[in-house]
């Protein structure tokens, strides 16, 4: 296994990416994984790896021992997560190796969701792509030597090897070059420049970023790309934003758009059992998923499936987005209130999917004759075929009302089938049961007989109990983690949506302490996360170099920089300075938004919202 030489801005040299390598950091001792509230942490108490939680005295011991440490991050329904616990973390020879001649620190990705964004960034700089498991080697001042993801225990150890000698050898020099590097990466990566359009060009930038989505764009088959499919929320929201604004909107946009949602719906990305999508598909068709469900990915599907039926009502849109709600309430929600975090990938014998695959003779067994034959036409298996298979839609376009009971009477069958358990992480996070507001506020239009009503005041009562400390009159505080203060980052991502998702409740409900809940959030957010003309993420990452961000970009949830600026423009009675400023930041372009536009959607559709509707308003 060779050094790969990499070139770094100012033709400085970075000498430490290692060719298929994967890494991982360790958490705190094995009894405060055990007794972690998080479970992707707990899970890992039993390894022979002496984890540690990530924090200001493992840098510190790493100085002091000169050692690098070793961090690993993941999250509890990740199925390479499992699979290289199984295959290294699990193994004693790795355990050893790792204790002696490292600092091991597991993190969960959740929990620290800033640390992760440093790391995913440095990792996707140096290699191209990141996923999870990340695995990264900081040195005792924080800086990032190298990173890759999942790698088989035999060449994970061999990169463990190569690394300490190298460390052993030349850790003076190691430790410049992965500092001027990283330095001037983030320099790079996060000033970008500010731009200046004439207000007729500003349309302009709307046209760029369509543009850019449709030449990602499969049109054959929906979706982003054409090897793995996500369900890109932010960009297809916009999309749906811009196609709301612009009725006359070249058709083929339109096409692909439903063409989307069609997708996602009609294949394999969703639960056809029981609802509730998964987190991506492995292959261009949308067929083969991996079987994590998230709360984020289904709260914001659910929003995008009923706006998309305010365009499309006579598409069926709402009523996916009213199951995939069912979903979350009879899966996600937990006994205490809120709404969990989600359900693994693998079941309790570490079985990827099994609660989601079916068999013919499984089938067989349950239906009657008839009903397996009619279920056979429906998803055409073929006769004697042992093996398993993921479940097909149980409806058809134009079906007669006898077609649909059998349909109903089949799902209610299968639907009481005891099937392998997919574990809950039943972590409860703030911005994500913000999500879930949002989506039951949107509900409310869609379900006249306020089926849904108790649960959405329900949530709100929950987020506002468990999420926000008031800490004075006029101050308060939002946990990221409900019951858990101290073992999760505060980020600008949680007051965001909460602001955005308690904004949607006031409006919908009239709820004066709901209005002012919104007004203090908004206020917060600015004091603790805007400096300097930038936008801070957290505070605590600690891994140094963060100057912040002028926009910052969507990724699996809209930028949260965007979102508090929306939510500004929504409220019905803003603190006219930061209305102000929220003018001024909304108006705002970058080189950057220029040259992706496809990674800043939403800032696009707010920047072109402002510019049409806003400008020289005293209260949009």
């Amino acid at each position: 296994m060779s050094l790969i030489m990499i070139p770094i801005i100012k033709k400085v040299l970075y000498l430490f990416l290692l060719a298929n390598l994967s890494v991982n950091f360790a958490f705190a001792n094995d009894a405060a994984l055990k007794n972690h509230a998080s479970p992707y942490l707990s899970m890992h108490a039993d390894d022979p790896v002496n984890w540690q939680l990530w924090g200001k005295d493992v840098l510190a011991r790493a100085k002091a021992e000169n050692k690098l440490v070793y961090v690993s991050i993941g999250y509890f329904s990740c199925h390479w997560c499992h699979v290289m616990q199984r295959e290294s973390y699990k193994d004693s020879a790795v355990g050893e190796f790792l204790n002696k001649n490292f600092i091991a620190v597991k993190v969960d990705r959740e929990l620290r969701p800033e640390l992760d964004r440093r790391l995913i960034r440095f990792v996707e700089e140096v290699r191209g792509q990141a996923g999870w498991p990340l695995n990264v080697f900081v040195t005792g001042d924080g800086y990032p030597v190298t990173g890759f993801t999942y790698l088989p225990r035999d060449n994970f150890y061999k990169v463990l090897e190569q690394l300490n000698k190298q460390w052993q050898e030349r850790h003076a020099e190691i430790s410049v070059i992965a500092k001027q590097y990283f330095e001037q990466v983030e320099f790079s990566e996060t000033r970008s420049t500010l731009v200046t359009l004439a207000d007729q060009h500003h349309s302009k930038i709307t046209d760029d970023f369509v543009g850019q989505a449709m030449t990602i764009a499969d049109e054959l088959q929906g979706g982003f790309g054409k090897s793995m499919k996500f369900p890109s929320y932010p960009q297809l929201n916009a999309l749906l934003k811009i196609i709301r604004a612009n009725p006359q909107i070249d058709p083929d946009v339109i096409d692909f758009m439903r063409l989307t949602l069609d997708s996602m719906a009609s294949y394999h990305l969703m639960d056809h059992i029981n609802n509730g999508f998964f987190r991506y598909s492995t292959d261009p068709d949308w067929q083969t998923p991996h079987f994590e469900k998230m709360l984020y990915d289904n709260a914001q599907l659910a929003t995008l499936y009923l706006d998309a039926a305010t365009i499309w009502p006579e598409k069926g849109y709402d009523e996916i987005g009213l199951k995939t709600i069912d979903f979350m309430i009879k899966f996600l929600a937990d006994e205490s209130g809120g709404f969990n975090a989600s359900l693994s990938a693998v079941d309790e014998n570490n079985m990827e999917g099994a609660g989601y695959l079916w068999t013919q003779k499984e089938l067989a067994h349950i239906l009657s004759e008839s009903e397996f034959i009619h279920l056979k036409n429906i998803w055409a298996f073929a006769d004697g075929d042992s093996g398993q298979f993921q479940a097909n839609p149980l409806s058809g376009l134009g079906s007669s009302n006898e077609y649909l009971k059998i349909n109903q009477t089949i799902l209610n069958k299968l639907r009481k089938i005891k099937k392998p358990v997919m574990p809950v992480d039943n972590k409860r996070l703030a911005s994500w049961n913000a999500l879930v507001l949002t989506a039951l506020v949107k509900a409310q239009s869609f379900t006249p007989d306020n089926r849904l009503q108790k649960q959405m005041s329900d949530q709100f009562d929950y987020i506002r109990n468990h999420f926000i400390q008031r800490e004075t009159v006029d101050e308060l505080k939002v946990n990221r983690f409900a019951g858990q203060v101290q073992a999760a980052e505060i980020t600008l991502e949680d007051y965001a949506q909460l602001a955005h998702a308690i904004q949607w409740y006031a409006l919908q409900t009239g709820n004066k302490k709901a209005h002012q809940l919104v007004a203090d959030l908004v206020s917060q957010a600015f004091s603790r996360f805007y400096r300097d003309d930038r936008w801070i993420g957290d505070t605590e990452s600690l891994i140094p170099g963060d100057i912040g961000d002028l926009i910052i970009q969507d990724a699996v949830l809209q930028s949260p920089s965007s979102l508090l600026l929306e939510t500004v423009f929504m409220m019905t009675n803003p603190n006219p300075l930061i209305l102000k400023q929220a003018r001024q930041l909304a108006s705002r372009l970058t080189k950057d938004v220029l040259d992706t536009p496809y990674y800043y959607g939403s800032s696009i559709v707010l920047n072109q919202l402002y510019n049409s509707n806003y400008a020289n308003k005293t209260n949009p």
